[in-house]
């Protein structure tokens, strides 16, 4: 049985980074022509700096250079005329911080798309090398060729670490994958070439960004679910942001109350959601109520040297609990929310997690408006940490995956779920059986 939810009308409910990528449920935000003084530029810049100072959560994981990050902020603002350059400008030196869980709307149609929304696959900088370490075995880079453990030699031509050697705007040694994926990732309407080594052989691969937008923007199902022999399987698809998504999965697990165990695919949620959306879907996984994640507001303790931590917590919800083997899938694409959604059903002993490293976007994120350009500033301004006290952008899956040698970029981590869940069904029938 395959059950599909429509995700019509998501706009509406969409997250900060689907926000960012589109306009009006469809267009790319577009930063407009207003024209905007020396002195509103001055002033928009000195709240911006003052914001970062009381508010981002993570200045202690960034070192962020602030001598050089003030001086790009001022450097040549007497070309910032419009609104649009000043979008252009903050978001280019907020660079300094390789933050993808923040950003300055509306970002300039030429500039980055966000990741990882719009990121195809993931690299990393491994003994000199740029490899190819995960792509989703169904989406566009798959599609067009490229392959987990392929080695990037060059990116537009150029030599790979020669590129992000370029593009890394504080220099840092700890920002070079993230400058990696983000050269990858690209911009609006680009066509990337990426020269790769496959097994001994040299090949050009090219990302077409305006096709990897247009499958983004398409409508989907909030989720999809079928039964896989015993086992029921339910995948968001990107729709953690969309309130509808509670009553769908409320529907999808009342179809499969009898299954021996449930694997929740969240490999598909690359711009987050909503702790509604999140809540509502762990509270069919428990009869009591948990903690699911801590949170810590770092501003207070900045200002007053008094330190603000506190847990949130879960209700059980519905007719019924979902009490079989769980598993969760995550990969670079568990986003935000997703993030959270796995460490919480992690946390409170209700879910293994079999996959790879998650897409590590830092804390709670806010909004803020500058008072000239009214321009909005994303920024975390809370930590999240598991129950257990550790960061969340630090979790590992249970059961890590490695993809690089998966020449046939095979879904793994579906055949580990289904090995792990075997198990308990096995057992399951031998105490019976006794």
């Amino acid at each position: 049985m395959n059950i599909l939810f429509s995700n019509k009308g998501a706009c509406a409910k969409a997250s900060v980074f689907f926000i960012s990528l589109m306009s009006s449920c469809g267009a790319f935000s577009q930063a407009t022509t207003q024209d905007l003084s020396p002195v509103a530029i001055d002033e928009d810049i000195t709240s911006f700096i003052s914001l970062l100072n009381e508010r981002y959560a993570y200045f202690d994981k960034k070192q962020v250079d602030k001598e050089l990050f003030n001086a790009c902020l001022q450097k040549d603002t007497n070309k910032i005329k419009t609104r649009n350059d000043l979008s252009r400008k903050l978001n280019h030196c907020f660079e300094f911080f390789y933050d993808q869980h923040s950003e300055i709307r509306p970002r300039p149609r030429d500039y980055y798309l966000p990741m990882p929304t719009a990121l195809t696959m993931w690299a990393e900088l491994r003994n000199g090398k740029a490899i190819i370490t995960s792509l989703p075995h169904t989406g566009y880079a798959h599609k067009v060729g490229f392959r987990p453990g392929m080695i990037i030699e060059k990116i537009d031509n150029k030599p790979v670490l020669e590129a992000v050697r370029q593009a890394n705007v504080s220099g840092q040694k700890a920002a070079q994958t993230w400058v990696l994926n983000r050269l990858l990732t690209g911009t609006r309407e680009q066509q990337i070439s990426v020269d790769v080594n496959w097994q001994g052989r040299l090949q050009t691969l090219t990302i077409d960004t305006g096709q990897v937008v247009a499958g983004i923007l398409k409508e989907k199902p909030l989720l999809t679910s079928k039964l896989i022999g015993e086992f029921a399987y339910i995948r968001l698809e990107n729709s953690l942001g969309n309130n509808a998504l509670i009553g769908a999965f409320d529907e999808a697990i009342s179809q499969y109350k009898q299954s021996a165990g449930l694997i929740l695919d969240l490999r598909n949620t690359p711009s987050g959601g909503n702790s509604d959306v999140a809540r509502g879907i762990m509270s069919r996984f428990i009869a009591q109520r948990l903690p699911y994640q801590e949170h810590e507001l770092i501003a207070v303790e900045r200002q007053y040297g008094v330190k603000r931590r506190w847990q949130e917590f879960v209700y059980p919800r519905g007719d019924f609990t979902y009490g079989k083997p769980l598993v969760v899938l995550s990969n670079r694409w568990t986003g935000s929310m997703g993030e959270g959604l796995t460490i919480g059903l992690h946390g409170m002993n209700r879910a293994t997690v079999i996959g790879t490293q998650m897409a590590q976007l830092l804390g709670a994120i806010s909004g803020h408006t500058l008072p000239n350009s009214k321009l909005d500033v994303v920024i975390p301004v809370e930590k999240l940490f598991h129950v257990d006290g550790s960061a969340r952008e630090l979790f590992l899956p249970d059961i890590q995956i490695d993809h690089v040698k998966n020449a046939e970029n095979a879904d793994l981590a579906l055949k580990a779920a289904i090995t792990y869940l075997n198990k308990f069904a096995s057992a399951s029938d031998k105490f019976q059986s006794e």
